[in-house]
Formats: C-alpha cells, structure tokens, sequence
C-alpha cells in the first residue's frame, strides 16, 4: 500500500468512486453514504472518538448570535455538520438545507485547511464559526480575536469521527495484510492513548506526530489535547448502536442520508477484534 494526503472529504470520495483508491481513513456517515449508493467498501474500524472544536469569533457570545450567518463545516456528509445541527437547533434556529430552504443559518462545506484563512479573511463577520477536526492549532487565531466555543464531546461525549474503509477487493486478496495492518493502527492508538492521558507516557511519539503533522512539538500537544480527541483501542470497534445514531439522525431528522443501509454489510469487526486480543 502507498498511503497519500488528500485535502478534503470529496477527494477522498472521488478517489474511492473512480478506483485510484483501495482504502482510506474518513468520515463514518460519508462512508456509510457510499456504501449505500453502491460502492462495495467496508468499515474496519474507528479511528478515534471527539475531536473537533468549534471556533467563533469574539462577537460570537450566544446561539442566536448565529442568526442571519454561516458555519464552515468540512463536508454535508460529516458528523460535525449533524454536531452543528444540533447544537443550532436546540437554540431553535433553522438551518438552511441544500434543497433550497431557506434557514437564519447556513452551513457551508469548506476543506479543513482553508477554515482558518477563510475566518480570518471575514471582513464583514458574515461567518460565524467552523469547526474543525482535531488535530488544529489555533494559537494563530486567537491573536486576532477568535475562540474556541466548546468541544464536540461536550455535545456528544466520545461521538464518531473517521473510520478506516476498505474495498472489497483488498479483503479478498490482502486479508493478512489488513490484518497486519489494523494491529499496528491498534497498537499505534494505545500508544497515543497512554500520551493523551499521562505526562509520564513515552515521549518518542512526540517527535512522530509533530513530524507528521508538520507542527513543532508545543503546538501538536495544544493541538491533541485541546480537542477532546481519543484514541482509546476498545472505542475503535464497529459500534452498531453508534452507526444508528448517525444513520437515524441524517436520514429523518437532517435529510441528508439514503435510506436502507445494511450496517450488518458493512462493518468487518473481526479485524479489530483479533488485533485487541492480540495486544
């Protein structure tokens, strides 16, 4: 496997779609969404729980603050659109739907990268919030005015985030090697877990995820543990009570999401399983 960047949720269903990719780590109801049209790809795992933060400006006080504004989300198939929908309509605000209703909010789908410089660039305060997946600095942000309004765990306390999908091709002929593989995503999350969770834990990941982050060591730690995230290796197994939650909600309550998903299809658990008994 040659692993590759891609810089939003619909490269990564392009590549999917068009074959250029075998698997990839992203969002569960993107995922289910495809599954659903047809692609034949399967979740082998969670690969973490929480982790996003949500920005606001520093006019940005209340939820009615919201109103007549927008909210930059990474994709309309993505968890943190259905966090955000939530927490707006608990503050009864109607959220603007990609049928043409109109809403007091709008939500637009903005790759994750182009957030910050978006928010900063709002001259006229027509934004009022993104919210980003974990990892994010904004240290940058902060100087100019911005805060983070809460973190997704505290709307949904360790929520989904991204999976780990595969096509069906690679559990034909690569199963050792997937195999192979989840254990060392397994082993890799215990190691972050015991980081996230002890000042005294092994420190040579430091240097690994700063490098991979492209962040100097200082910002990665602000960055992990700001956002809630975790990687705790039992929450990564294929959660079925979990996958219903978002299934349910972006079908009736969002309109988002087909309808006759076959979760009993689509998760391969075994994977993960073998790999927990084995660590």
């Amino acid at each position: 496997m040659i692993p590759f960047t891609m810089r939003s949720w619909k490269q990564v269903e392009k590549g999917f779609s068009s074959g250029d990719i075998n698997a990839a780590f992203m969002d569960i109801s993107q995922a289910m969404y495809l599954f659903d049209k047809g692609l034949a790809i399967s979740m082998l795992m969670f690969t973490h729980r929480a982790g996003s933060r949500v920005i606001v400006p520093e006019q940005i006080q209340k939820l009615s603050d919201f109103k007549g504004k927008s909210v930059l989300i990474p994709h309309r198939l993505s968890v943190q659109h259905m966090l955000m929908h939530r927490l707006l309509s608990a503050g009864k605000l109607k959220i603007a739907d990609s049928g043409g209703a109109k809403g007091s909010v709008e939500m637009e789908s903005v790759p994750c990268p182009l957030m910050p410089e978006m928010a900063n660039a709002d001259l006229d305060g027509d934004i009022a919030a993104f919210i980003c997946p974990a990892p994010f600095d904004g240290s940058d942000l902060k100087k100019r005015g911005f805060r983070p309004l809460l973190v997704s765990r505290d709307l949904w306390h360790d929520h989904p985030g991204s999976v780990f999908v595969v096509h069906h091709d690679l559990l034909e002929t690569k199963v050792e090697n997937l195999g192979l593989l989840v254990n060392c995503l397994i082993d890799s999350a215990h190691q972050l877990d015991l980081y996230m969770s002890s000042d005294t834990a092994e420190k040579g990941i430091e240097s690994i995820a700063s490098s991979f982050l492209g962040l100097s060591v200082d910002r990665m730690q602000r960055a992990l543990k700001a956002s809630g995230i975790t990687y705790r290796p039992k929450l990564l197994v294929p959660d079925m009570d979990i996958l219903n939650i978002v299934l349910d909600y972006m079908r009736t309550t969002m309109a988002v999401m087909l309808t006759g998903t076959d979760l009993d299809s689509f998760i391969r658990p075994e994977f993960i399983r073998t790999a927990l008994s084995e660590n």
